[in-house]
């Protein structure tokens, strides 16, 4: 977790920053031969199916400059420049976007030779949008797919989705909450990520099932969502439902990941819960199936 967020430290200037980007590969052209010119070796490869470039708007600024010798030195000093455009359906010449992620290579380029100069280009790619534009990590992997291998590449966003929903049971006519502890320790609702393809709904039913064995079906009647942003950094939305399951039923809780589950009534729900935001979505989820009206100053 530590290395994560340091990284994200790394990149903090980078995200939301508008750049300038040439594209010398726009959407739909072939890869060149190594001539520079495309043949019909290459054309029987797949055309691009983003645009790609490079930019030129200068963010050495971002980065500390390299003092060290020519051999050994670090790519990491050197700004990123190559970029993949995203959310953008037709072929492109230049492009002014904003940065909402960055595709960090595992490995490493090879220093130059002593005396040569620096190379002019860094391991990293960046992600650049339109403006207004939210893309999140399975939508990214995937546009990218045809070009970076998955486990060979870390990627870094702006902003993430999950989905989960408030789940209870009632018993006796009462409602008990299913509260769960994750890796982190904080104590909340079933939630994750969304995974590429999925709806809302999709996530929220896998999620729960994964975490609680419960299969349920998510009433997306009652949604609500809340925004954060972690390490000042990335942009985090928690989107919400409820769901409920028969009492009695078997709440089996995923290894390694859930580290303790509570069901319990409204007031020990709201005393457990580790974010305000998630008292106030449970006290909108209470109303809801008691039928007495939300307070917000309650």
């Amino acid at each position: 977790m530590e290395e994560i967020r340091s990284r994200y430290g790394q990149y903090a200037a980078l995200f939301g920053r508008e750049v300038d980007v040439v594209v010398n590969r726009p959407l739909g052209s072939y890869p060149q031969g190594r001539d520079g010119a495309g043949n019909a070796g290459s054309r029987r490869r797949k055309r691009y199916p983003v645009n790609c470039g490079y930019i030129v708007t200068d963010l050495s600024s971002l980065y500390p400059a390299h003092t060290g010798a020519a051999r050994g030195f670090d790519v990491e000093s050197l700004p990123p420049r190559y970029v993949y455009i995203l959310g953008v359906d037709e072929p492109l010449e230049t492009f002014r976007g904003r940065i909402i992620a960055v595709v960090h290579r595992s490995v490493r380029i090879n220093p130059p030779e002593e005396g040569a100069p620096l190379p002019q280009y860094s391991y990293d790619r960046l992600i650049v949008v339109p403006e207004g534009v939210e893309l999140y990590e399975p939508e990214i992997r995937h546009a990218i797919a045809f070009a970076e291998r998955r486990g060979r590449y870390r990627l870094y966003c702006m902003y993430e989705k999950s989905c989960g929903a408030v789940v209870y049971t009632m018993h006796d006519g009462v409602p008990l909450y299913l509260l769960i502890r994750n890796r982190s320790g904080h104590i909340g609702f079933p939630k994750g990520h969304v995974e590429y393809g999925e709806d809302e709904r999709a996530t929220m039913t896998r999620e729960i099932r994964e975490e609680t064995s419960l299969c349920v079906e998510p009433d997306l009647s009652f949604r609500e969502e809340y925004h954060y942003v972690l390490w000042g950094v990335v942009h985090k939305r928690a989107v919400y439902s409820m769901a409920s399951f028969a009492y009695g039923d078997a709440v089996t809780t995923m290894e390694n990941e859930i580290f303790g589950d509570w069901l319990v009534p409204f007031d020990e729900a709201t005393r457990l819960l580790s974010y305000d935001n998630d008292r106030r979505i449970l006290a909108q989820a209470h109303a809801r199936i008691t039928g007495v009206p939300f307070c917000e100053d309650a």
